[in-house]
């Protein structure tokens, strides 16, 4: 683990826009508090304007346009303000210097959680590892036991099966998205929007929990290992067809603060993870694969669920979510202009 850690992190050295500061709301956001304390310090009314100036500059959270900006690049470090050329905001010379404070995961990660279509692409995330890292467990014990009684290398053929089916999943289900991604954004006038990706999974996804139950049944039945091999392919590029883009929705619904919401996927991941390592195997004792994967199969027909809702609604839960808070920020600022004066 070391190893792949350093060699992980000496690829970033080749990478030119991993410290281009300007990307980094943690970098935005210090400067904008930078520039408050400045301000501040120098007790004025329009220190204050110029503060709530600064506050509107960083990027929004959810890419939604805000009722007071036209365009914004992250990338090179600008927002446009109604009309007329874009202030750079690597032009106020504020000097910023980072603390703890500005790196602490624990405020990002809330404010992840405090967007409705997070939450249910998260909780669907979850559940499709979970499933995949639960299945490599307990097949293992199923293929071990009798009438099968398979040792650990014919095991591992076995669930290659699930691998090649994900592999199959991951590139064609990719593939398949951009092409979805293309043909709504035509139909969009030019412009796309993250649930684009959503809607080109369902299908596949909507195939899963019929092939674990019939994974399921087939295990249970013990009938040759033939059937429940083809049920791993299915299941496995079902599953990767689904969660590519499902991971992709999760950066381009953050936008600016994508490290973040991946940050808190692999937490939710982490999670389902544990769970189904620890109740997987209790579950299989007590009711067989039969009933175990028909428990997944209930939770898989959820994830089906959650990723059409979010498909549905997600835009305009975001457009509502960044109305909110834009209006809080504004609010905030006029306050802070009222104190002053």
């Amino acid at each position: 683990m070391v190893i792949f850690g350093g060699i992980s992190l000496l690829t970033f050295i080749f990478f030119e826009e991993s410290f281009r500061k300007e990307r980094s709301l943690a970098y935005l956001s210090a400067k904008k508090r930078a520039i408050a304390r400045q301000q501040g310090a120098s007790g004025s009314w329009f220190g204050s304007k110029s503060a709530s100036r600064a506050l509107s500059r960083v990027p929004s959270r959810t890419g939604v346009k805000s009722p007071t900006t036209e365009h914004m690049d992250i990338e090179a470090g600008r927002v446009a303000h109604g009309v007329g050329d874009p202030t750079p905001i690597e032009n106020d010379n504020t000097a910023v210097k980072l603390t703890i404070a500005d790196v602490n995961p624990l405020g990002p990660a809330w404010q992840v959680l405090q967007q409705k279509s997070n939450i249910t692409i998260l909780f669907a995330s979850a559940v499709c590892f979970g499933f995949n890292y639960g299945i490599c467990y307990t097949a293992a014990i199923t293929f071990a036991e009798a009438p099968y009684s398979y040792n650990a290398l014919e095991i591992g053929c076995i669930l290659l099966a699930l691998g090649m089916g994900s592999v199959g999943g991951s590139v064609l289900g990719g593939r398949w998205s951009d092409i979805i991604l293309s043909r709504l954004k035509a139909k969009n006038g030019g412009v796309s929007q993250p649930e684009m990706r959503l809607k080109s999974t369902i299908i596949a996804l909507a195939i899963l929990p019929f092939s674990v139950i019939g994974y399921a049944w087939m295990c249970h039945a013990h009938i040759h290992v033939a059937g429940p091999i083809v049920m791993l392919v299915i299941s496995g590029f079902a599953l990767m067809w689904g969660y590519s883009s499902m991971l992709a929705y999760i950066v381009d619904s953050n936008p600016g603060r994508a490290s973040s919401a991946i940050a808190m996927n692999s937490a939710f991941r982490g999670v389902s993870g544990l769970v189904a390592a620890e109740a997987s195997q209790p579950i299989q004792n007590a009711i067989g694969d039969g009933g175990l994967y028909s428990i997944w199969a209930g939770l898989l027909f959820g994830v089906v669920a959650l990723v059409i809702v979010t498909a549905k609604y997600g835009e305009t839960w975001r457009a509502a979510e960044e109305k909110a808070h834009f209006e809080k920020r504004m609010k905030e600022a006029e306050s802070g202009a009222i104190e002053k004066c």
